[in-house]
């Protein structure tokens, strides 16, 4: 059985976008060396991609091929007949949590919660989400779209590893802690 796993950059003030959606800023770090920031590595263990309706739609309209080919893509949306056109997508509009459910027992690698505030929030909300994989970049941004919007709700997470890259990035991986 697969876990749910977000994973995620934020800025050090707790952002995962700006205000519009925008992520420009996770380019803006000189990268010399072309650090993928474990990106790769912990893409060889995704066996599937969730994600919601906007993300969808930002990926899409970045202009470039699906980057997912191969991967199974669940995309949350209110509209049952939203309009998909990667391969191997699918859309849940009711019972999300279940088709959730569905997914981690059928899969033997992870499943990839992609971006989405909101989406995320509603996760936590459901224990769904297994590990947190976040990527803390040392950036503020002042405003945007929190990692974690209010109203909170209070979880317990254990620390599984830090991973410091020369970049000034920091990877922070954390599982849920067994109630």
């Amino acid at each position: 059985m697969g876990k749910l796993v977000l994973f995620i950059a934020a800025s050090l003030d707790g952002y995962i976008a700006r205000p519009d959606g925008a992520i420009d800023w996770l380019e803006q770090l000189p990268n010399p060396n072309q650090i993928d920031h474990g990106y790769h590595a912990f893409l060889d263990g995704i066996g599937a991609l969730i994600m919601g309706r906007k993300t969808y739609e930002k990926i899409l309209g970045m202009g470039i091929d699906w980057p997912y080919p191969g991967l199974p893509c669940l995309v949350v949306s209110q509209n049952p007949s939203f309009p998909v056109s990667s391969p191997e997508t699918v859309v849940v509009s009711e019972q999300v949590p279940e088709a959730v459910l569905q997914w981690k027992k059928t899969m033997e690698k992870d499943l990839w919660l992609v971006g989405g505030g909101q989406l995320a929030q509603s996760f936590f909300r459901e224990k769904l989400v297994d590990q947190l994989i976040l990527t803390l970049v040392p950036l503020t941004l002042g405003e945007g779209i929190p990692l974690f919007p209010a109203p909170g709700l209070e979880d317990s997470w254990e620390l599984k590893e830090v991973v410091p890259f020369e970049t000034g990035l920091v990877s922070l991986t954390y599982s849920r802690r067994a109630p």
